[in-house]
């Protein structure tokens, strides 16, 4: 692999003429590899599997004498063809075909590996050589605008930086417009909670006395309810006490009818026994007696239940007057309550709502001012930020013009850089080759070893199914 370092540590003062000395880069499985020729690793692993059935001593002989000749081969050379020995390790059984399909396996995946190592080595110079031409590209722009830039990056920095002065100033006095609005905001949340507070006693007091009045009102509606059941009661009584007085009358009358008619029949008709005669005129007498006396008071006691009841029907009367009169009074006390509540709530409830409103109104307004205040914040520091990259911009381009060695540098890097690729791409298609040579000459032990591990697999399955 190519240490990317060395680029940086090559002398500053090398011209043109002298270019730099190659950086060293080494590509696993290609090195001192000659154009077209299979890798000397490869060779020996080939060597290795095609004389796996030999003795020891001679497969060792072998592959001494195979490596030493792809080391020692020229550029241009022929490819080398199978080596001697292959019939016999196809012939050897299955130790030997195992033997040369792991050989081929692991020459394959090497000479894949190489390559692919190769290509990313290729793509990282290729990565630096374009790096090193926009950094080249830019150091010479600035070299040969300098004056320009400096001139236009300094114009720019004392414009941002002015600029931001001019926002930190607008800044400071929106924030001072949020910091007196929100002392408006306190101040008149204050006075609106006093406010609603004193219209809330006032409603409560209000509801109090309207309360206060229906209950009043209630107690007088149910006087008169009571004294108007009472009449009703004594109107029934009175009713009820004349018919009784009514049929008593009615009833001494009929008997005394009755006594005067037997009594009128037992004259006209004296009995022949006349001791029993004297006897039921005497009876007759007596009870006609009462009954007189009887219908005589039952006639005194109708007036005089007339009156009775008829004065307490005036008292029932006189009391239905009386709870009548203050309910009057009451209701319009009631009403005026009522009328007195409803405006008290009226007026707590209109005030809450504007206190709502004009506190919803600042708050707003505080909202406003401080998404200003953040947005006048943001544009301080793009400000900052713009005089700060055009500091950066001014320090870059005094830095180029204080160090020339440093784009020479770079300069005599990237001639190196470009003389490398294209080794590099000549590697890289070599190794591309290789890969190609070792995949066409261990296609057919590849396949072999391939399919006798497939043979072997479905050989042990059908074995496992066979003894379940």
């Amino acid at each position: 692999m190519c240490d990317q370092d060395e680029l940086q540590d090559q002398p500053v003062g090398v011209t043109a003429a002298e270019p730099l000395a190659a950086p060293s880069c080494d590509v696993e499985g290609a090195e001192d590899e000659p154009s077209g020729k299979i890798p000397a690793f490869l060779a020996q692993n080939q060597m290795a599997a095609t004389h796996a059935a030999e003795t020891p001593d001679e497969s060792a002989g072998e592959n001494a004498r195979d490596t030493a000749d792809a080391d020692g081969g020229e550029p241009g050379a022929t490819e080398p063809t199978e080596p001697e020995g292959t019939e016999a390790v196809e012939t050897s059984g299955p130790s030997g075909l195992f033997s040369e399909g792991v050989a081929s396996m692991k020459a394959m995946s090497s000479a894949r590996r190489a390559h692919a190592e190769a290509r990313d080595e290729l793509e990282r110079l290729q990565n630096t050589i374009a790096a090193r031409e926009a950094e080249l590209e830019h150091r010479r722009n600035i070299e040969a605008n300098y004056d320009e830039i400096i001139e236009r990056e300094r114009a720019r920095k004392s414009d941002a930086e002015q600029a931001a002065e001019d926002l930190k100033a607008q800044r400071d006095a929106t924030a001072d417009r949020v910091s007196q609005l929100k002392r408006k905001l306190e101040q008149m949340r204050e006075e609106d909670t006093t406010t609603e507070k004193r219209l809330k006693v006032t409603l409560d007091a209000a509801t109090d006395k309207e309360q206060s009045a229906r209950e009043s009102g209630r107690r007088l509606q149910n006087r008169l309810d009571d004294a108007k059941s009472d009449l009703e009661r004594l109107n029934e009584e009175r009713r009820a006490s004349l018919i009784a007085s009514e049929q008593a009358i009615a009833s001494a009358e009929k008997r005394l009818a009755t006594l005067n008619a037997e009594y009128a029949e037992l004259q006209r008709n004296p009995s022949a026994n006349s001791a029993e005669y004297s006897v039921r005129t005497r009876e007759l007498e007596f009870e006609i007696s009462d009954a007189a006396a009887a219908l005589r008071s039952a006639r005194e006691d109708l007036p005089q239940t007339d009156r009775e009841t008829q004065r307490a029907i005036d008292e029932a009367i006189a009391a239905v007057a009386a709870a009548e009169k203050p309910i009057a009074a009451a209701k319009t006390a009631f009403d005026e309550a009522a009328a007195a509540s409803d405006k008290a709530r009226d007026a707590y409830s209109e005030a809450k709502e504007a206190a709502e409103a004009r506190q919803k109104e600042l708050r707003k307004r505080i909202g406003d001012e401080e998404k200003s205040l953040k947005s006048q914040d943001r544009s301080i520091t793009d400000k900052l930020d713009e005089a700060s990259a055009a500091q950066a911009v001014i320090d870059e381009a005094e830095d180029v013009i204080a160090h020339p060695e440093v784009t020479e540098a770079i300069a005599h890097a990237l001639e190196a850089d470009r003389a490398e690729h294209g080794d590099r791409v000549v590697e890289v298609e070599e190794l591309a080759n290789t890969e190609r040579d070792v995949r066409e000459q261990t296609r057919a032990s590849r396949i072999r070893f391939i399919a006798a591990i497939a043979g072997i697999a479905l050989l042990a399955i059908l074995a496992i199914w066979m003894l379940l």
